[in-house]
């Protein structure tokens, strides 16, 4: 398998050529394996192996938003999961919601999420954070 034939598309759907890679079992290993280059660009590591990635945005989007135990839990089409601790800082690009999982900025936020994390915003001058339950009820 040419794995540089793998693009993670501005929806956060991966695609093998044309073909859409729904298989989200294997999406989540192949998730788990993606390192940034000195270059910006993206890759799968296995092993020894780089395989370059195209990514039309950023390589991860939260698509799944819950509650547990008072903490944020935000779920990604690749079903890695994140946990929200603290003050998380979102970064706007024009009218597009991001916050950083591994790297600055590196994570887009569906619009259903957004929404949910919205009534957790603070403002600190120019910048927005989402302050997680935990930090709101101190």
């Amino acid at each position: 398998m040419d794995l540089t034939e793998i693009t993670i598309r501005k929806n956060g759907k991966w695609y093998f050529g044309e073909a859409e890679m729904f298989r989200r079992n294997i999406l989540n290993i192949l998730a788990q394996h993606i390192e940034k280059a000195e270059d910006g660009s993206y890759g799968i590591r296995l092993g020894s192996d780089f395989n370059p990635l195209t990514v039309e945005d950023v390589p991860f989007l939260a698509s799944g938003y819950s509650k547990e135990d008072g903490r944020i839990k935000l779920t990604f089409h690749d079903l890695q999961e994140m946990y929200l601790e603290g003050e998380v800082r979102l970064i706007l690009k024009g009218d597009v919601p991001y916050i950083s999982f591994r790297w600055e900025a590196d994570t887009r936020l569906s619009r259903g999420v957004y929404w949910k994390l919205s009534q957790y915003f603070r403002f600190q001058g120019d910048d927005v954070y989402i302050a997680t339950p935990a930090l709101q009820e101190q």
